[in-house]
């Protein structure tokens, strides 16, 4: 059971409290609940805010005609022969359908009383709700010429780029930098920035810059620095495009 959406979390914590949640889902809610604190939190908000609602329902005596009514359908056909198995079951279920009519009546009389009664003052309850971020776009960049590879992560929303490499690719690092770039919708590239010399490494995302709906990225060799024009210059090694993880 995958229940990240806010929304999910929300009406499974509902049906959980209100007891409408049962079976293989309900025992599958309570093992998540021991583990995740959020669904705990969301359990006891509603509690919170359906408890309420058992309030002020008295216990109510049925009429003695009831009971009366009662035993005379429990009594009236005794004979000296012992009821057979269809009479027993019609007994039975006249016994309960009184019972449950005695009890409506209860409940009838304690909804009546709820109506007149003043409502109560609202309240305003404060619920932090943690905001799901979505995942980031990921790439892995294999260049053709060498056994480098960058696995690129790319989080907009936290305006973030994580490069995380392996291997070398053969630079002169004097004089030429591996640059990175994004292909807009458009077809253009944009530049994210220069690559690390080796091993690992993150840097901000440009500044301006809008991720397209289908990002494609790109690496290309440059002058020591990056590009001084704004556009690829060398070569580009390798391109791939960007998926949302998941």
């Amino acid at each position: 059971m995958r229940i990240e959406r806010p929304r999910l979390k929300q009406a499974l914590s509902a049906a959980y409290v209100l007891g409408t949640l049962e079976g293989r889902a309900r025992r599958r809610f309570e093992q998540l609940l021991a583990a995740r604190a959020d669904l705990r939190e969301q359990v006891r908000w509603w509690e919170q805010r359906l408890a309420p609602l058992q309030d002020g329902f008295v216990p109510q005596a049925p009429h003695e005609r009831v009971w009366t009514a009662i035993d005379r359908q429990i009594n009236a056909s005794k004979t000296t022969s012992l009821p057979t198995t269809a009479e027993r079951r019609l007994r039975l279920w006249r016994t309960w359908a009184l019972l449950a009519t005695a009890a409506c009546a209860v409940l009838a009389v304690g909804l009546v009383r709820e109506l007149d009664r003043p409502p109560p003052p609202v309240q305003i309850v404060r619920v932090e709700v943690p905001v799901v971020q979505p995942l980031p776009y990921v790439a892995l960049l294999r260049p053709g010429e060498s056994e480098a590879q960058w696995l690129v992560t790319l989080s907009p929303e936290r305006r973030l780029i994580r490069i995380t490499g392996a291997g070398r690719f053969p630079l002169d690092r004097a004089r030429e930098s591996l640059e990175l770039w994004v292909l807009g919708d458009d077809g253009q590239p944009r530049s994210l920035g220069v690559m690390p010399a080796d091993g690992d490494a993150e840097m901000p995302m440009p500044r301006g810059l809008t991720m397209p709906a289908r990002p494609t990225l790109a690496v290309s060799r440059e002058p020591a620095g990056g590009s001084p024009t704004g556009l690829p210059t060398g070569p580009v090694i390798t391109v791939s495009p960007a998926q949302r993880a998941s």
